[in-house]
């Protein structure tokens, strides 16, 4: 299972960064942190 999560976020955090060249670096940078914080607590069961 923790091996699914650690691909799944490392997906998520480079299609992110994709995401984030296009978009202004400030913007793109808050959304970054914010998905990465959501990804991370609904990994661990928190939401």
């Amino acid at each position: 299972m923790a091996s699914k999560d650690k691909i799944r976020q490392h997906l998520a955090q480079s299609a992110t960064i994709k995401l984030d060249s296009i978009s202004e670096p400030t913007k793109g940078d808050e959304a970054k942190k914010m998905k990465m914080m959501e990804h991370v607590e609904r990994s661990k069961g928190k939401v």
